[in-house]
C-alpha cells in the first residue's frame, strides 16, 4: 500500500541507504508549489525525527492512512514560517501525507481528518 504512495510521490531522498522520505501529491503539492524551498526542510526534519526516535512527533489523528498511524510534527522554515507535517512511517520509508500552515494542534487535526475523509473510496 505504501508503494502506491511512493509511486505518486513528487520527491524522494536520493540516498539508497537509510531512511527515505516521499511526498504524497494530493496533500503536499499545493504548499510545495507556493514554497519549493520547503521540500528540503521537510525532508531534513522528518529524517531527523526518524533518526532520533520521533521524540518531537505526536500522533496526528486516530484515523489511519493505508492502515498506518499518522504522526505529525512542526517544521520551521525561515522563508515560509512554521508548518505542520502529517506523515506515516513503514519500515525505512516516511511518506508525508499532508502539509499545512495551520499550527494549532486541534485545528490541524480537524483539517487533516477532513482531508482524509475526502480521500476515502
Amino acid at each position: 500500500m505504501l508503494q502506491e504512495a511512493a509511486s505518486t510521490s513528487i520527491a524522494n531522498r536520493k540516498d539508497p541507504k537509510g531512511p527515505t522520505v516521499a511526498f504524497d501529491k494530493t496533500g503536499c503539492a499545493a504548499l510545495l508549489r507556493k514554497h519549493p524551498q520547503l521540500e528540503d526542510r521537510v525532508q531534513r526534519t522528518i529524517l531527523g525525527q526518524l533518526d532520533a526516535g520521533m521524540f518531537k512527533s505526536k500522533f496526528a489523528t486516530s484515523v489511519r492512512w493505508h492502515g498506518l498511524p499518522l504522526w505529525e510534527c512542526r517544521v520551521n522554515e525561515k522563508s515560509v514560517g512554521a508548518v505542520r507535517a502529517a506523515f506515516a512511517v513503514q519500515g525505512e520509508t516516511a511518506t508525508i501525507v499532508y502539509l499545512s500552515p495551520t499550527l494549532q494542534k486541534k485545528a490541524f487535526t480537524a483539517e487533516l481528518e477532513r482531508f482524509l475523509a475526502r480521500r476515502q473510496p
